[in-house]
């Protein structure tokens, strides 16, 4: 039989060149001296076929089997070795084609073997499964050289039995049963590991378990809680913002009346001014009128009596004449001394009268400067009450409704390496603060910045004892800032409106500039949102652009537009700012002291100036007394003057007493007339006078009517600002308890789509107090490790699946160790029925080689077939011996060859090595063994290096290996005599 068709090598140790050796004859001998090479043949079938072994291979790596190159030739660095195998006899079962070629290459460069089947690439373990399949493996009888005939004779009965293994095919089953008890092992392994990890998860689940269903009804009950919190959030946001419109309303109608109350009263005060002046004037010229009636009066009564007088006189002139005359120079004398203190007093009263009007007008300055003063005082004082109500709700707000992150950072002497909120460690110009407001949200701006995460499991550990909210931290060691980097930077940059990256208009301390870059640094801000939505357009929306008026578009395209109360988060830290508010109070305080001492002193002026005007008024008065005294006097002397003399002191011309009392009668006539004048106009200045004032009699009531409305509208006003202010608080602390809580924002509460309980007058208490139960039962269950609810699912995940595992492992394991014991029982039934074919035929092998004689193969350990030896019983012709180590070296091959082929007339294989097997035979022996090979050429092709005559004249064809150039192998078809030559020069 053919099998083994041809053999090409190159750069396979000594074949430098590329060497091809056709096989045509079933019993080919190859010859040559020692040392060209010849057994490197052997050595290339075995290594294309698979052989790992360098030690098998003659070397000590992989390395030694490429050629390392001679005198003449330089080393190759890769290594071929391809066979062709006929497959005629379906010797290769997995392949169907008739011709099968085997190719192994090496390449040192890339320290890697490469297997190819008719060309296409295979695996190792293809190649050894197509060598187990044809018997060519390293142990089988495939190859057999001088070492394996005289291991085989000498060799213990248990390794002896590897033979007859490999001839029954059991090598294949003890291959795939160590590898089924590698698996075994390993599956067994598995087994423990997994029956490890399921006790440690029982360990664990109870626990978990435990943990999960608390957590579950932890947010159940938040949940619930959550619902109905913002649900109430959600009604009384509605009915605050209703109470703020309604107080809106409220006080613009106030603030309206007020104006309008404001108004009537400064009208009414203008009147009542008016009227008292006026009065003033008007009981001037009453009095001067009184004055001038009553002189009137008295001149009147005067003249009656001079009338009186006159008539007197005429009767006794000219009795008294000379008397008259020295009484008239001693009366004209007293005239001219009055006339001289009239004129005196005259000029006093004057300017008198001058100083009084300048006195009139200081007062008159004082007291509207002291009024407006007053106003102003007054003005002050509601602005100081206002600002003190806003101060203490700020301080209220500041107690009631203070941040947890307010309170870690209150921590920060006892917690070190807090810092502060973000918002309080950057500047931000007021055109750019609503944008930077809604581009990190209250959420990062409030966040708390730390030194390093130490700090952060110390402040959490303080959240933890202390459940007043959460709070967000910036570790600034553990921080990856946020950027915008590249061609995106460049386009942002280029676009219309651009006006800068968050982290860069957000101004802040080097120190914490890692904090701004995280929160800030991949915000865009832009001017409006036309360009704004363009932009996104532009960068394909991977960054979140915010506008200067609060519009935000969202990465992947949401937008968020509108209007908040607390939109600039900003200003909101300047308008609760108590210092800001307590320094405004300190500044009117300030004015109202400087306006106070400035009324003590217009008051002071005022008062001066009335009694300067009080003591001008009486120096006046003095001086009209004086000069009426004065006048009387005078006017006395000149009558007594006239009658003495009938002639005034003034140039009047003596007349007769008669015609004196004519004239008397007729002053007396227009005196009587002027005082009824007066009288007339005395008495319509009285009504008047009554007029005047029940007028300011009425303007009190009114104005006393109206500032006390006045009052009330102001006491109410400032209540309603007080409550539109406590209102708005309570919004603030709604919104910060929405952004913290739940995350959630005002605007999404009252939209429409926002889902809410029914809340009405009827439940609304059973609604407060459920809440109240909700809070405290979420308070009962303490500590609450959310984590559990996804550990423990993962856990159970895990358990369940380990669960399986282990079942599907111990199934594993059973069929395992079924499949070793199926497998032990086909190897003891294949191993033994070899071992009985070949005790059949091994008489009649033995008796070829020796001429005689029989041999009989023995169990060791027949009770243990799986691992008993075999020893061998021999009967060489003519000699009483039966044990093999008695025997000659050359006999004890003879019985190993008679072994050998009596398995391969059982088992017979395709393709045979023989290595120079019949070395230690003798001649005659020799001749024997190789005609005994042509027995078995029918079915088995051999290749057989050699050095024996006897052989070489038994085989078809012969091959001489020579070594024409050192190192380097040369395979040529020789003759017979050649081969003897060849020999005789081994």
């Amino acid at each position: 039989m053919l099998f083994l068709k041809s053999l090409y090598a190159h750069g396979f140790k000594s074949f430098a060149e590329p060497t091809r050796l056709d096989f045509t004859s079933e019993m080919i001998g190859v010859v040559g001296p020692n040392g060209s090479g010849k057994s490197n043949i052997t050595d290339a079938i075995r290594w294309a076929l698979g052989e790992q072994s360098n030690k098998s291979l003659r070397g000590k790596s992989m390395d030694d089997i490429v050629f390392s190159g001679s005198a003449n030739k330089q080393p190759l660095t890769k290594a071929k070795v391809t066979l062709t195998f006929s497959n005629a006899r379906n010797n290769f079962s997995t392949i169907d084609d008739d011709i099968v070629e085997i190719t192994r290459t090496f390449d040192k460069k890339k320290r890697e073997s490469e297997f190819f089947i008719n060309g296409e690439k295979a695996k190792l373990k293809e190649i050894q499964d197509i060598a187990l399949e044809t018997g060519l493996t390293k142990s089988s009888l495939a190859i057999i050289s001088q070492g394996t005939i005289s291991n085989f004779a000498e060799a213990k009965p248990e390794a002896r039995r590897e033979l007859f293994n490999e001839a029954a095919g059991v090598a294949k089953y003890k291959k795939r049963k160590q590898e089924a008890l590698t698996k075994l092992i390993k599956t067994q392994e598995n087994l423990d590991r997994v029956n490890d990890i399921v006790h440690q998860i029982e360990i664990r689940i109870p626990k978990l378990k435990k943990q999960a269903e608390k957590a579950l009804t932890y947010q159940e009950k938040s949940k619930e809680l959550s619902k109905i919190e913002t649900t109430v959030i959600h009604n009384d946001l509605i009915v605050y913002q209703q109470r703020l419109d309604e107080i809106s309303a409220d006080v613009t109608e106030f603030n309206r009346r007020i104006k309008e109350l404001a108004n009537a009263v400064n009208s009414s005060d203008s009147e009542f001014q008016a009227i008292a002046k006026n009065t003033a004037d008007f009981e001037k010229e009453f009095q001067d009128l009184s004055t001038q009636a009553e002189q009137l009066r008295k001149r009147i009564n005067q003249l009656r009596d001079n009338k009186a007088a006159a008539e007197k006189l005429e009767a006794e002139k000219d009795r008294n004449l000379d008397a008259d005359n020295a009484k008239a120079t001693k009366i004209k004398k007293e005239y001219q001394e009055q006339k001289i203190k009239l004129e005196a007093e005259r000029a006093k009263s004057e300017t008198s009268k001058q100083e009084l009007n300048k006195a009139k007008e200081q007062y008159d300055y004082y007291d509207e400067k002291f009024e407006q003063t007053h106003d102003q005082i007054q003005t002050i004082k509601d602005q100081i009450m206002r600002a003190e109500i806003k101060l203490e709700n700020i301080q209220k707000n500041s107690r009631n409704s203070r941040s947890a992150a307010d309170a870690v950072v209150a921590q920060s002497t006892q917690i070190p390496g807090i810092i502060d909120k973000l918002i309080n460690l950057i500047h931000v110009e007021p055109e750019y603060q609503v944008a930077i407001s809604i581009a990190a949200g209250g959420g990062l701006l409030n966040a708390v910045v730390t030194k390093t995460n130490d700090a952060v499991k110390s402040a959490i550990k303080f959240l933890n004892n202390n459940p007043i909210g959460r709070v967000s931290f910036l570790p600034l060691n553990a921080l990856s800032p946020n950027t915008i980097s590249g061609v995106n930077r460049n386009i942002i940059e280029q676009c219309d409106g651009f006006v800068g990256f968050g982290n860069e208009i957000a101004e802040t301390n080097s120190d914490y500039q890692v904090a701004v870059d995280y929160a800030l640094g991949s915000v865009i801000i832009c001017d409006n949102y036309d360009n704004a939505s363009t932009m996104a357009r532009k960068i394909d929306y991977r960054f979140p652009i915010v506008t200067l008026n609060g519009e935000k578009i969202l990465p992947r395209g949401a937008v968020q537009a509108g209007k908040s109360q607390n939109q600039n988060l900003f200003s909101a830290i300047e308008k609760n700012d108590t210092s800001n508010v307590q320094n405004m109070i300190d500044e009117l305080e300030q004015k109202e002291d400087n306006l106070t001492k400035d009324l003590n002193d217009y008051r002071i002026g005022r008062e001066k100036q009335k009694g300067l005007v009080d003591s001008l008024n009486s120096q006046v008065a003095t001086s009209i007394s004086e000069e009426r005294n004065l006048t009387k006097q005078m006017i006395e002397l000149n009558d007594a003057y006239r009658l003495l003399t009938n002639q005034d002191l003034e140039g009047g011309t003596r007349g007769d007493n008669e015609l004196e009392s004519i004239k008397i009668s007729r002053e007396m006539n227009g005196l009587e007339n002027k005082l009824e004048t007066i009288q007339t106009r005395i008495n319509e200045m009285n009504a008047d006078r009554a007029k005047y004032a029940s007028r300011q009699s009425e303007l009190s009531q009114i104005n006393g009517a109206k500032r006390k409305e006045l009052d009330d509208l102001k006491e109410k006003n400032s209540a309603l600002n007080y409550e539109d202010m406590e209102l708005k608080s309570r919004i603030r602390q709604m919104e910060e308890r929405l952004n913290e809580k739940y995350q959630l924002t005002i605007e999404t509460v009252l939209s429409p789509d926002f889902e809410v309980i029914e809340i009405n007058e009827e439940n609304i208490n059973d609604i407060r107090e459920r809440i109240a139960t909700l809070k405290q039962e979420i308070e009962a269950l303490g500590n609450i490790n959310l984590d559990a609810i996804q550990d423990y699912a993962t856990e159970k995940e895990n358990y369940d699946h380990y669960e399986k595992t282990r079942s599907e492992v111990q199934d594993a394991a059973d069929k395992l160790q079924s499949v070793i014991a199926e497998m032990d029982e086909q190897m003891i039934k294949q191993f033994k029925g070899v071992v009985d074919q070949v005790n059949e035929a091994l008489p009649n092998s033995f008796a070829k080689l020796f001429g005689g004689g029989t041999a009989e193969l023995i169990y060791t350990d027949p009770d243990n077939m799986l691992e008993t030896g075999i020893d061998i019983k021999v009967h060489p012709p003519g000699k009483k011996i039966n044990n093999i180590n008695l025997l000659s070296g050359g006999e004890k091959s003879l019985v190993a060859l008679s072994v050998l082929f009596s398995i391969l007339k059982v088992k017979p294989l395709p393709l045979v090595i023989l290595d120079e097997a019949e070395a230690p035979l003798d001649p005659a022996n020799v001749e024997r063994f190789a005609k005994y090979i042509k027995d078995f050429t029918n079915d088995t092709q051999f290749i057989i290096v050699t050095h024996r005559e006897g052989t070489m004249e038994n085989c078809d064809v012969l091959y001489g290996v020579t070594m024409e150039q050192t190192g380097v192998t040369k395979i040529v078809k020789i003759k017979l005599v050649d081969a003897k030559k060849m020999a005789e020069e081994d």
